[in-house]
């Protein structure tokens, strides 16, 4: 299947990463096919063949594939369970998109000793599948991902697995930026950040993203049976996001801390289901192996996102799933019954903190003796 025109096929395409993973591919002079349901047919693609069908089952991916083969399959979306089993013997190189539910404690965290997901996790960190009760979900896509690298290591294909944080940008399925940005356009003074938006999420731009892909496409044998973490240079904690957004959007809002116990709405704005906080990821292994560099800067791309939504204003219709209420009226009882709170709290149990000094010694006058604090 190898020769000087590659031919390749792109499961998925039509989301945040696609346009730029097809462009990435035609750059390199590959003759791309991409493959999907035809629900969603998005302005500005590159101009490839568009093969329609249901990748989450074997039979209609037979039914679309036939009995071609490729020289690399780019699998975006999908079961890759199913895509892994399909394509071993009918592609040369296989590129898998998972992502972090792999690893230990990203879903149902109360699951895992200690507490969460492992901080600056590494490809090599505590799988799903050692916590005191593995998540389902988190185990489909683990077993997904290691039956794809175990067919590779039986020779049935070169493969390698990309695991993704939150990707961000135009397009993307859940449009993050958008909690922050309808707020500023409905002239709203403040806006709720769980548990004072302390939250570390590491995001990748899809641009970002899809230049790792190709880091993969460009070094075949180095990525062999090679699983990635990727995330994009500059991370944010919630607050530090909302505040770039909102200055991005030209706007200004005050952002109230609530403990996430008492705002679930909030939490759900800015969270895949079943995660909670935190999510952080050690992304060195695809820079120092196969040297990617970002090709866009956080700043810029979420400048990109935000100028993306304000030309197209997300719906029902586009985002069936999106989880934002904007109920503005809950959010003014909610902000104001806890104040009531916190002021509650003060008045039955007021808490003084003790004075605060520095723990090495500072003293006034040479001595060999502990200075005036007993330091």
């Amino acid at each position: 299947m190898s020769g000087a025109t590659k031919r390749t096929l792109v499961i998925g395409g039509t989301g945040p990463t696609g346009p730029h993973i097809l462009q990435g591919l035609l750059d390199r002079g590959h003759d791309v096919s991409m493959l999907h349901r035809g629900a969603h047919e998005p302005a500005g693609l590159p101009e490839v063949r568009h093969l329609h069908a249901d990748p989450h089952f074997p039979e209609t991916l037979a039914e679309a594939v036939g009995d071609h083969e490729f020289d690399l399959v780019v699998a975006t979306y999908g079961r890759m369970r199913v895509t892994g089993e399909f394509f071993a013997g009918r592609t040369d190189q296989l590129i898998c998109v998972g992502g972090v539910p792999v690893y230990r404690g990203f879903i149902e965290p109360q699951g895992s000793k200690p507490w969460g997901m492992k901080v600056n996790a590494r490809e090599d960190s505590p799988m799903a599948d050692t916590a005191e009760v593995p998540a389902k979900f988190a185990m489909q896509i683990l077993n997904a991902e290691r039956g794809v690298l175990e067919r590779a290591a039986n020779g049935a294909y070169r493969a390698s697995y990309v695991r993704y944080p939150q990707i961000y940008g135009p397009r993307n399925i859940v449009p993050w930026e958008w909690a922050v940005l309808k707020r500023i356009q409905d002239g709203r003074p403040y806006m709720i950040l769980p548990d004072d938006g302390l939250w570390v999420f590491f995001r990748s731009a899809a641009r970002n993203a899809a230049a790792a892909l190709m880091c993969i496409v460009d070094n075949p044998e180095l990525a062999d049976g090679e699983s990635y973490n990727i995330a994009d240079d500059d991370q944010f904690s919630m607050r530090q996001w909302a505040e770039v957004v909102a200055d991005i959007a030209g706007g200004e809002l005050e952002f109230i801390g609530i403990p996430s116990l008492l705002a679930p709405s909030a939490v759900n704005e800015f969270l895949a289901p079943a995660s909670r906080p935190h999510m952080m990821v050690d992304a060195s292994k695809i820079r120092t192996q196969l040297g990617y560099r970002d090709v866009i800067s956080a700043y810029d791309a979420l400048a990109e996102t935000v100028a993306w939504l304000r030309e197209n204003p997300p719906t029902p219709e586009a985002y069936p799933m999106y989880t934002g209420t904007f109920d503005y009226p809950l959010e003014d009882r909610l902000v104001a019954a806890y104040s009531r709170a916190v002021e509650a709290v003060q008045a039955e149990a007021p808490d003084t903190a003790p004075p605060l000094a520095h723990p090495m010694p500072h003293p006034k006058l040479p001595s060999l003796t502990g200075d005036e604090r007993g330091r």
